[in-house]
Formats: C-alpha cells, structure tokens, sequence
C-alpha cells in the first residue's frame, strides 16, 4: 500500500471513531463497515445522531449529558429527549450479537426505545438523536370527522404525521388523537406527514382486520380488472404544467409500474420491465382550467420559469403504492406543488399557513361498513367529504 492510501485510510478511520465508539469485541474493519453503510443510506439522519458505548456503570441521564456536552449538542435537556422517545438503548449482549450476525434483525435484538432514566452497566450502547424533527401541528376536535364504538375519521392537518417518527413519539396524529378522546387507536391507513385529509383510525383490533381485508380486496379486484371495490379513496392535486406536460381528459385512467425498491424518491416506469415492478393505477376524475402562475407564487415555491401554470384535478386512486400519486403525476410532467421529494424545489420561508406543505388532500372515502340488526348481518356504503379551500389557499399568496 502507497503512503497516501495508507494515510488516506487512518482518516477514515478516525472520522468514524469520532462519531461510535467501536466495540472492543469486533473486529474494527467489519464494524466499521456497518457503520459506513448506515451513514452512507442515512446521512441526513446520522448527522443528527450520536452512537456511545459506556465504559462503566452510570445512568441514563449522565450519559445523555455527558455525551452532549462532548459533542456540543446542548439544544435539548437529557429530560426532553427521553420524553419525547429521541433516546435508545441496547445492552452488551445483545449489541455484540446485533453487530456480529449476519440474519436479520428481530426486534428484540435492535436498539430498543427507552423514555425513562435508567441505570446502565457498562458496555451498554445508547443511541442519541440530539436534534430530532418536531411537528407544532396539534390534533384537534374540529378535525374528527366522524367517531363510533369501531373506528373514526380524522381530518388530517398538514405537516403532523400519523405515526411516531423515529426521533419523535408525541407529535403525531395517533398520540395526539388517543390524548384528545381517551381511545386507544390503530392506523386504518396511512397518509404521508405533508397530505392533508381523511384518515381511517381503528378503535379495536377487530375493525383494523376488516379494513386491511377491503384493502387488500380492492387491490386484488382492480388488478383483475374489476370494477366493483369494498373502498374508494379520492385525491385533490395542485399540479404544475406548461406546454410538454401530458394533456389529460377526465375518466382517463393512468398506469405505471412502481420500481421495487427501499429508496425514496420511487420510479414510476410506463413498461413493466424484468423486476419486480408493481403495477399502479388510477383514473383523473376532473381537471381544472389552468390557472397562470403570478410572481408572487413563483416567488413563494421558488418556481422556475420552466412551469408556467397550476391545474387542479381530482383523482380516485386505484392502487394504494407507496408515493403513488406525487409520482405518477410527475411522471406525466405534472409534479405536485410543494412537492419537495418528487421536484426539486426548495420553498422560501414565508409567513402564515401552509408553510412548507404539499398540495395533495385525501377529501373523499367510501368504504362497505359492517351493520348488524334485527337479528341479520350486511353492509352500507360509508360516505365520507371534507372538501375546503385549504387546497387552493396553499398555492395562493392572497
């Protein structure tokens, strides 16, 4: 080996060693081969992170502080981070295990939340996210739509996701919702952090498998090319567009295939190729008139010259794929508005609501309800609206 890779390699070396202690029980090439294949997949997550294996007996507390000042990331007591679910553990033995095997992990085997202050032996590893993400939204009564003895319907704010985050246990619509009503609840359907609208939340185990079967029933009819489902789901979209964006009719249905993969943002391809590529369908059920785009919403969203206009449709979606809405409409040259992951297209702090949102409102749900009477057993159509100019206001700087 030259002098300059030899070099080259003991800084790589010590970067790492800055940010995890290595374990005395692993061979230093292999762990730090992990490492480098989290930091390289996370690396906006892992510059928030502090990985530290103690060296003795101490508490939970002490560490949290002691690794904070090292490291200078003070912005948040040890109290606050243990409350808010930013704090991990895993003991010695385990924590030798999880780095030295190579099957999957199971759960009870990985880093385990913990969110009270405890005595820790030595060698035990604890993982910090000194900075983690915070959601001021906050769940109110005006935003449940609908709520009986098996599920309710909640009118999802912007920019407040449905479950816990990694780093942030409170600030989410389950938590806040069970905080407001005093009812346990379990996700029917997820929508992602930045879509407004309805949402389906489970107040018993038995009414979450029912409504995962229509899911999978609707899916299974669509694809065999039926067209009657047990749930309809409907989509407001503020879409950008100029003269190369694909000319659309209401009741055109749209396919795409969702490239398999962990990664986001998704590829949405027009041809199934070798893979295992999942089909996507959905159908544009209106289309507004364009509406030009002024300097104060070019402004607003950084908007470049390229897109010239804004068009809302509304959709049915067909299939429920991961980030299917944002990339099909992309893929046809009509990326969402505020759609930061799917069109690079970083907003400028500005005031007021709808600060950083997308524009993309689940407003319609259809769903057969189970109904028991009169000694028999059938089912309704649930119907639920929630239609607002929120969608309109988000785009607009008046």
């Amino acid at each position: 080996m030259s002098r300059g890779l030899a070099i080259l390699s003991l800084l790589q070396i010590t970067l790492f060693l800055v940010m995890i202690k290595t374990p005395p029980a692993l061979a230093l090439s292999r762990f730090l081969g992990t490492a480098s294949t989290f930091a390289s997949s996370n690396s906006n997550l892992e510059r928030h992170v502090i990985h530290h294996l103690t060296e003795e007996s101490t508490t939970l507390t002490e560490a949290i502080r002691s690794c904070q000042t090292q490291y200078d990331k003070t912005e948040y007591t040890p109290a606050q981070l243990l409350n808010l679910g930013s704090i991990y553990t895993m003991s010695s033995e385990k924590y030798k295990s999880y780095f030295n095997s190579n099957e999957s992990k199971e759960n009870n085997h990985k880093p385990q939340r913990t969110t009270s202050c405890t005595l820790l032996p030595p060698q035990t590893y604890i993982r910090i996210h000194w900075e983690p993400r915070r959601f001021s939204v906050t769940l109110t009564e005006k935003n449940i739509i609908y709520i009986n003895d098996h599920y309710a319907i909640i009118n999802k704010p912007p920019n407040l996701p449905c479950h816990s985050t990694v780093d942030n246990r409170l600030e989410n619509v389950l938590h806040q919702f069970t905080n407001l009503t005093n009812k346990q609840a379990l996700l029917g359907g997820r929508l992602d952090h930045d879509t407004t609208g309805l949402c389906v939340l489970s107040l018993g185990i038995n009414f979450l498998r029912y409504y995962n079967l229509l899911l999978r029933t609707k899916t299974e009819r669509i694809l065999g090319s039926e067209s009657f489902t047990p749930i309809r789901k409907f989509y407001r979209a503020a879409c950008l567009v100029n003269s190369q964006s694909l000319k659309i009719n209401p009741e055109l249905e749209i396919k795409h295939y969702l490239v398999n993969s962990l990664s986001a943002p998704k590829l949405f391809i027009e041809k199934k190729s070798e893979g295992n590529d999942l089909e996507c369908k959905l159908i544009i059920k209106s289309v507004s008139d364009r509406i030009e785009i002024d300097e104060d919403v070019r402004r607003k969203w950084d908007v470049p010259e390229e897109w010239e206009e804004i068009v809302e449709v509304e959709i049915e979606l067909l299939t429920g794929r991961t980030h299917q809405i944002r990339g099909q409409m992309k893929a046809m040259g009509m990326p969402l508005v505020g759609d930061r992951m799917y069109y690079d297209m970083e907003k400028k702090e500005v005031e007021g609501e709808g600060e950083g949102d997308m524009c993309l409102q689940a407003f319609r749900l259809e769903f057969e309800e189970p109904v028991v009477g009169e000694g028999k057993m059938g089912r309704k159509v649930r119907s639920h609206e929630e239609r607002s100019d929120e969608l309109g206001m988000r785009y607009s700087c008046e």
